[in-house]
């Protein structure tokens, strides 16, 4: 039996359509892979997010496939994202946009559990007062606030509404060229201290992450990985942060499994049902 037996895990935002290069699409967006990281790691996992009625069977599938509970809310579109990772920089396009998830879209015995992970891909993806009504260790990743939406496409920008979501949560996560622009001139300490959080994690890509707590800063190893499936590392990691925090781990005890929950995500496209979170001895 695994010692993880009994943890429950929640995770809101749009599920999305990502569009590679090709023209082909798959299911994306934190909801999918953090969804799927959770399960596999043994968390009973309920999902909540919003997408145009005939998209939802479709996308949900591979959760559904995995036992997640999912909550699927209309919405008038689907987030859409054209992604590519063939340069230097990855990037990220926003074609459409769900509507909001507001607190009254979950039922009071979806408000609570042992891991809560928020993935807004969009500034309006999650209203701020719908995280105030969770119960729970909340994670937060940052990437859809940290975007905005303009006539030159999506780009990197600070928000003013930052502050009302980190009200909130315990642990935000950012990669690195996204908590540059949230920065405005502070540094990652003083942030962290701001915004009253315990734990902000800045994911450094094939050169690990950043942990900084009230201790200071303290750098997180990547776990070697053949670069075969980028997409959803990101995710991962901060699901499998959330939950080895919920199963006990300290923050860097939890940040080296989140490290290679990722590696694993990057290499096998997956999180296998066998992970442990600790390492065997050598």
């Amino acid at each position: 039996m695994r010692e993880s037996f009994g943890l429950s895990a929640l995770v809101l935002g749009a599920i999305t359509r990502d569009v590679e290069p090709g023209g082909a699409s798959s299911p994306g967006g934190v909801v999918h892979y953090a969804g799927l990281a959770f399960a596999a790691l043994g968390a009973r996992t309920r999902v909540v997010t919003r997408s145009r009625p005939d998209d939802a069977r479709e996308l949900l599938a591979p959760l559904c496939a995995a036992k997640v509970e999912t909550r699927a809310l209309a919405s008038r579109e689907t987030t859409t994202y054209a992604n590519d990772y063939s340069g230097s920089e990855d990037r990220h396009e926003l074609l459409a946009a769900s509507d909001p998830i507001g607190p009254g879209d979950l039922p009071p015995a979806w408000r609570r559990a042992d891991a809560i992970h928020l993935g807004p891909l969009h500034r309006r993806d999650l209203l701020p007062e719908t995280v105030a009504v969770l119960e729970g260790r909340i994670g937060i990743d940052l990437q859809g606030l940290a975007r905005r939406s303009g006539a030159a496409g999506t780009e990197l920008a600070p928000n003013a509404e930052l502050k009302d979501f980190l009200a909130h949560v315990a642990v935000a996560k950012a990669a690195e060229e996204e908590i540059a622009v949230l920065l405005e001139g502070r540094t990652l300490p003083e942030f962290r201290r701001q915004f009253s959080i315990a734990e902000l994690l800045v994911t450094l890509g094939a050169r690990g992450a950043l942990l900084v707590t009230q201790s200071g800063v303290e750098e997180i190893a990547a776990v070697p990985a053949r670069r075969r499936f980028p997409t959803g590392a990101g995710d991962v990691f901060l699901a499998a942060y959330l939950f080895a925090r919920a199963s006990g781990r300290e923050p860097r005890a939890a940040g080296r499994v989140a490290a290679r929950a990722s590696a694993a995500q990057i290499e096998l496209g997956h999180v296998p049902r066998d992970f442990a979170l600790d390492e065997a001895a050598p």
